[in-house]
C-alpha cells in the first residue's frame, strides 16, 4: 500500500512539474516599470499610466487623468503573461483579459495594439499606444 501511494505520488509530482515546464515565461525584455498615454485626439477617452510588469506574472497599473502624472484616477492589479509578440493582462475582479500585440522598438520602448478588451472595459476601440521604459 504504502509502495502504491509513493509511486502515485511521483507520478502525480512529474505530471505537475511537466505542465509547469510546457507554460511559456514572460518576455523577460517587458519586466519592469513603465509610463504611457493614450493620445488625446484618438478614438478612447485620454489616460495616462504608469505600469510594474513584475518577474512573478503579476503587475500594477496606476491610471491618470492628465499627461503629467499628477492626477491618480485609479489603481488596478493583475495577472500578466506576455510571449510571442503577444501580452494578456488579468485585472483582478474583471471577468475577460485585455489583449495586446506589441512590438520592442529598443530596450526601453515598446509599442502596443490593442486586439481584445473585456466589455466593461472603457474603451472597446482597437488603438495603439507605446510606452516608455522607467529607469531609475
Amino acid at each position: 500500500m504504502k509502495r502504491n501511494l509513493s509511486l502515485a505520488l511521483i507520478v502525480l509530482a512529474a505530471t505537475l512539474s511537466g505542465c509547469a515546464a510546457n507554460k511559456p515565461a514572460n518576455d523577460p525584455s517587458l519586466v519592469g516599470s513603465w509610463k504611457g498615454l493614450r493620445a488625446e485626439n484618438g478614438k478612447c477617452q485620454f489616460l495616462s499610466w504608469k505600469n510594474n510588469f513584475n518577474p512573478d506574472g503579476s503587475f500594477a497599473i496606476t491610471f491618470f487623468r492628465d499627461a503629467q502624472q499628477t492626477q491618480p484616477i485609479q489603481t488596478e492589479r493583475g495577472t500578466w503573461s506576455a510571449a510571442n509578440g503577444k501580452n494578456e493582462l488579468r485585472t483582478a475582479g474583471v471577468r475577460l483579459p485585455d489583449v495586446y500585440t506589441y512590438t520592442l522598438i529598443d530596450a526601453d520602448t515598446v509599442h502596443y495594439v490593442n486586439v481584445a478588451s473585456d466589455p466593461s472595459s472603457d474603451c472597446q476601440e482597437d488603438y495603439e499606444f507605446t510606452e516608455r521604459r522607467i529607469r531609475g
